[in-house]
């Protein structure tokens, strides 16, 4: 019977497999969540038959000749039922059951504590039996709250107790959390999430460090935590939550904490409930996830049946964020929804299509000194356009366009193009800035008047719950709201560079509350972009970032605007991730708005940019390990270590050193403890690692440091502060030196190595960057920029004062500051005494001096002050060519490096002489792959050569790109073999899986190579430059290697490799590991000698060959690009000499290449020149 019944289903699945369709798609999602916290975009399926379908060994792809399309489990398909495909690229093909197990309206017990509440009140056994009981949510005002707590409540602590059957029947969980202001989060006694406090954990009566409002009052959604290793947190059994939440102020008109707990499951279990709507998942089996992701740009959707056949496609382009296409209800059309329903019926509000039209602007808006006509245009047949000059968003009710707008005064112009029964597209908008001159960059940002200034919407706006003193806490701008704006950047010269829609929010902290606020920008699908591609910083060598800021110069807001910006560029060179800055001139809505700067946003998209990784496999902590993203487990992981271990025994020390980058830990707080950052560490602190890496240091918010916290900067003695007693001492002094704050420092202090690399490099620094000439120079080149712009900025703000005289308070400290910092290391650090050590090379251009492996001596006389009991090493590094000879003064000695204790002052010689030994031939730069084609993708990599005629050892050596920081160190044990190759590989997997053949690689290297412009730089062990290549991707460069299938490839090891004319794009794929074909090297066809003449070439040129043996030949035209003009000659030849003349009468001047080949695989390279 069994068998029967299942034929049946079996014949009916193939009868109605024509009964499912491709319904609805979202192809850039910004609402509906998968169980991981994420927005992807997302497929719907719909069985419109009369029976049940099965889908297994079904398949769905994007590519219509997929041969490993993304496969069905077992699943069946209902009549009238809905199918969610997430098109994530996460590839999941199992089905799980979100349940939540604590939602709004369960009981909790709650307590609001007048005093410090026990430690252990968040874990499970905790007897809460004397608290309150509540249904949740808590809180006072806004009507959102079921359990009402007195007005004016600073926090409330609940908890609740909630079961778990089963652990490994959960894939995920997930805490939606709806607060007013902050909170954090504990399961079974394990922080899992928090907002907006501070302290591990946060005292009873902390306040929030800023404002947050409740959003499902509102009509909004609770904000979403994915909770890291659940599986170690929770037990099997009974589990609790607990949750403390905190108010901005006791004057703070609302609180409100509403938590859900979800679980998403393997089965379809009784546990909890479904999730409520407000959580937005989107069915109950919603966890499907295809291996490719859709193009909101356009492509087709492929669905085919367990035997290939293709049973419906659906096809799309240019689909907006959160629009999608979709089957109608009406008929079998596809049309498009602004309101989307994910496994519901589609929607009855329907469009017929997207306007795709663009609006031209004949001016693109900038400087402009006469009355304009402006046209606009790029609507099409059915198309008009309609535009506002008060820089509100277009819509229906806007002007009409029918003739040019005249334009006499500063305008802005927004304007966008509308079809009957069609979605209208993105808007456009275009600034005109009449009589105005800026000598730097100058931005314009354009928001609805609505966004930014109505009194209960605009997130400019004080508001209706503004506290009365400054910062404002419960003004409006203390929201996490986002709203759309349009930003045009111009040069100095006025040209338009880029412009884009995208989100904007307030940033800062207390500098909220300037009148200039602080703007973060954010590239999302729903404002058109998902990524800002424009080079704001030219130092940096990457060009893509997910958000910016434009900052206001925070705490140093109308003082000297250099501040931050300033102190942190100062480190430029150093192991440390900053900001990177750029000073503009700004207009809001058309009005002056004055000085910003343009600055990186930290986040993990940052710090991936900076280090090459993958910004999900990144962790981001703050102050006490709490998580900006990811987890803190290895960190208080750590934390536990040393508190347990003294780090005065070597091998504590030295796991610790596996753990974090010492080198970057010491350099981070040498620059806030010479610039006497008094709000740091415990403020302004944040650490990063990335999955295998080592924890490693943020300099970020330096507004305190070089003379000056924001309440006293007319204090000029901030030099004689000990700053190194303020983080080294365990008693509390400030909210900035908190015991947790200095912990890491004050116990690593402790160890004998670390306190000598932490003085040594304290001196190094106060030796060369920390000059006061040096960083003078620095501060007044900051400034210089921003010079022309300033007068305008004060008046514009209403100051009265001179940003300069800030300066010179900086500079007042540069000066004084080094004296008092050496003295503060012998205080504190019980140190006899400094002393001056003075070195000496007189053949600079012979080698250099390197000391504590860390500054590059290259002066002919250089001094500079250590520390007695503190030894240094000094080592002479021989530039190539010549030779190390000796060390002469205080130590005679013909070794290279030497240590040396300061006990007294020093003087030291360094001698070099010419190199007497057979001069070496430099390891080459003999091919480079620095992007690959979308269907054959390695990643980057380089290859080396060895010309010599025996092997060399290239261990510790460095490979590095134009940027210093990115450096990759070669292995221990590394040879090229004599006469011999070695690739240098970015990712080992994706070499290998495209080069299966070959094995002899190294890697990997944590940076990019540019596709525009970049260098290949080699260094040996003591960073002496071997071998560097500069490239482009563009003419005279060979161009085929900038995403087309190949490589820059050195047309001979023996040519110069600095000389574009000397590479060529010859193999689809490169030759890695091979001789780079054709070659110039004429070694490698002995069976003929050639001559071109004459060279350089007028109208003819004669190639002569002499053939020594019989075989067919193949000659052929190449420009330096590696294009096939022509094939000027294919046959036999006889033996002796031949002559072969070919006209150049249509080639243009230039270099150009004659590839002789013959059927039996030698080949030749020869270059002439067309006059």
């Amino acid at each position: 019977m069994n068998l029967i019944r299942l034929c049946c289903f079996l014949i009916f699945t193939q009868i109605y497999s024509q009964d499912i369709r491709i319904n609805e798609l979202v192809a850039s999602n910004s609402i509906f969540q998968d169980e991981d916290g994420d927005t992807p975009d997302w497929i719907e399926l719909y069985n419109y038959g009369s029976s049940p379908v099965s889908l297994i060994n079904w398949s769905i792809s994007d590519e219509e000749d997929d041969n490993n399309p993304w496969v069905f489990p077992e699943i069946i398909l209902s009549e009238d039922e809905y199918m969610l495909l997430w098109a994530s690229n996460k590839n999941r093909g199992q089905l799980t059951y979100p349940r939540t197990l604590i939602t709004e309206g369960d009981l909790f017990k709650y307590i609001t504590p007048t005093s410090p509440v026990s430690s252990n009140w968040t874990n499970i056994n905790y007897n809460d039996n004397s608290w309150s009981e509540g249904s949740s949510g808590f809180g006072y005002s806004d009507g959102d709250d079921s359990t009402n707590i007195p007005s004016g409540t600073i926090s409330v602590f609940i908890r609740k107790d909630f079961t778990i059957s089963d652990i490994n029947n959960i894939v995920s969980l997930v805490l939606d959390i709806d607060y007013d202001d902050g909170f954090v989060a504990y399961i079974n006694g394990v922080e899992v999430a928090r907002a907006n406090i501070n302290g591990s954990p946060p005292a009873y009566n902390a306040t929030t460090n800023t404002d947050h409002e409740a959003q499902i009052y509102v009509g909004g959604y609770p904000e979403r935590f994915v909770i890291d290793n659940f599986q170690n947190i929770l037990i099997e059994g009974t589990n609790t939550l607990s949750i403390q939440a905190h108010n901005v102020s006791d004057t703070s008109s609302d609180l409100t904490i509403i938590p859900f707990l979800t679980g998403i499951f393997t089965d379809d279990n009784s546990q909890g409930v479904f999730p409520p709507d407000v959580l937005q998942y989107a069915s109950e089996n919603t966890s499907l996830h295809t291996d490719f992701k859709l193009s909101s740009s356009g492509e087709t959707i492929y669905l085919r049946d367990n035997s290939g056949n293709l049973v419906d496609s659906l096809s799309f382009e240019n689909l907006q964020s959160d629009v999608s296409i979709g089957v109608s209800t009406n008929s079998t059309n596809l049309v498009y929804f602004q309101t989307t329903t994910p496994n519901e019926e589609n929607d009855n509000s329907e469009s017929a299509g997207i306007v795709s039209s663009v609006v031209q602007f004949s001016d693109d808006g900038g400087p402009v000194n006469n009355t304009i006509n402006l046209s606009l245009s790029g609507n099409e047949d059915g198309e008009y356009i309609r535009y506002t000059l008060d820089s509100s968003e277009p819509d229906y009710t806007s002007i009409f366009y029918d003739s040019p707008i005249q334009i006499n005064s500063t305008t802005v112009v927004r304007a966008k193009i509308f079809k009957n029964n069609y979605i209208p597209g993105y808007s456009d908008t275009r600034s005109y800035f009449y009589n105005i001159n800026h000598e730097i960059p100058f931005v314009s940002i354009v928001s609805d008047p609505y966004n930014l200034f109505d009194n209960d919407y605009g997130i400019y706006e004080l508001g209706d719950d503004a506290d009365g003193g400054f910062p404002y806490f419960g003004a409006n701008f203390w929201e996490d709201w986002e709203r759309p704006a349009h930003f045009s950047l111009f040069n100095p010269d006025g040209e338009l560079e880029i412009e884009f829609n995208a989100g904007i929010k307030i940033f800062g902290a207390y500098s909220r509350g300037n009148a200039q606020k602080s703007f973060s920008f954010f590239a999302r699908g729903q404002y058109g972009l998902s990524e800002f591609d424009y080079p704001f910083f030219s130092e940096l060598n990457y060009s893509k970032f997910q958000a910016f800021i434009l900052r206001n110069s925070g705490n140093d807001w109308l003082k000297s605007q250099i501040k931050d910006a300033a102190n942190t560029s100062l480190m430029y060179g150093t192991d440390l991730e900053y900001q990177s800055h750029r000073s503009v001139a700004s207009y809001l809505n058309g009005e002056y708005w004055g000085l910003y700067n343009i600055r990186e946003k930290v986040n993990e998209h940052f710090l991936a940019s900076k280090a090459n990784v993958d910004p999900d496999e990144i962790d981001i902590l703050t102050n006490n390990a709490e998580i900006v993203h990811g987890t803190n487990e290895e960190y208080l992981n750590l934390i536990n270590f040393i508190s347990g271990n003294s780090l005065t025994i070597q091998e504590n020390y030295e796991y610790v050193k596996s753990k974090i980058d010492i080198d970057n830990f010491i350099i981070h707080n040498v620059i806030q403890i010479y610039g006497d950052n008094r709000d740091w560490p415990g403020n302004n602190i944040k650490f990063w690692k990335s999955d295998g890496g080592k924890w490693r240091w943020i300099l970020y918010d330096t507004d305190f440091s070089f003379a000056g916290q924001w309440w006293d900067w007319s204090v000029n003695n901030h030099y004689l502060v000990n700053t190194l007693d303020f983080v080294l001492s365990g008693n509390q002094t400030t909210w900035a030196n908190a015991p947790w704050a200095t912990f890491m420092l004050r116990n690593l202090i402790e160890n004998l190595e670390f306190r000598n690399k932490f003085v040594n490099r304290y001196a190094d620094e106060m030796n060369t960057r920390f000059l006061p000439s040096d960083v003078v120079q620095h501060f007044n080149d900051i400034y210089e920029v921003i010079l022309d712009e300033v007068p305008d900025h004060i008046e514009r703000w209403n100051s009265d004062d001179d940003p300069y005289n800030y300066v010179e308070l900086m500079i007042n400290f540069a000066v004084n500051r080094p004296e008092y910092a050496k003295e503060h290391i012998l205080s504190e650090l019980d140190l006899p005494n400094y002393h001056k050590v003075s070195l000496e090379n007189s053949t600079p251009n012979f080698g250099f001096i390197r000391v504590n492996n860390n500054l590059k001596i290259q002066e002919q006389v250089w001094n500079g002050d250590y520390f007695e009991e503190v030894p240094i090493t000094l080592k002479a590094v021989p530039e190539f060519g010549y030779a190390f000879s000796h060390w002469s003064g205080a130590i005679n000695s013909s070794d290279e490096e030497i240590t040396l204790d300061v006990n007294n002052d020093k003087f030291l010689e360094a001698h070099f002489v010419e190199d007497q030994t057979p001069t070496d031939l430099n390891i080459v730069i003999n091919e480079i792959n620095y992007k690959s084609s979308d269907d054959f993708n390695p990643n980057d990599w380089i290859e080396l050569y060895n010309p010599n005629s025996y092997e060399v050892d290239i261990s510790n050596w460095i490979f590095s790109d134009d940027n210093d920081a990115n450096i990759y160190e070669f292995p221990e044990n590394t040879i090229i073999q004599q006469e011999s190759y070695l690739v240098v590989v970015k990712d080992i997997d994706d070499f290998s899986d495209s080069y299966t053949e070959i094995s002899n690689y190294v890697g990997e290297f944590d940076f990019g190579l540019s596709s525009s412009s970049d260098a290949v730089r080699l260094f040996n062990s003591e960073m002496v430059i071997q071998d560097e290549v500069y490239y482009t991707s563009s003419f005279p460069w060979p161009n085929l290697g900038n995403g087309d299938g190949y490589t820059l490839e050195l047309i001979s090891p023996s040519l110069d490799n600095s000389l574009p004319e000397n590479w060529t794009n010859f193999n689809e794929h490169g030759s890695p590991n091979e001789v780079n074909s054709p070659t110039a090297n004429t070694n490698s066809i002995e069976q003929t000698s050639s001559v071109l003449w004459p060279n350089p070439v007028g109208n003819s040129l004669n190639i002569t060959l002499n053939i020594k043996y019989l075989d067919n030949y193949t000659i052929e035209l190449y420009d330096l690009k590696g294009v096939n003009l022509k094939e000027i000659f294919r046959g036999t030849l006889d033996l002796g000499d031949s002559n072969i003349f070919y006209s150049t009468d249509n080639l243009s001047s230039g270099v150009y290449l004659i590839k002789i080949s013959s059927d039996s695989g030698n080949n030749k390279m020869m270059k002439f020149i067309k006059k």
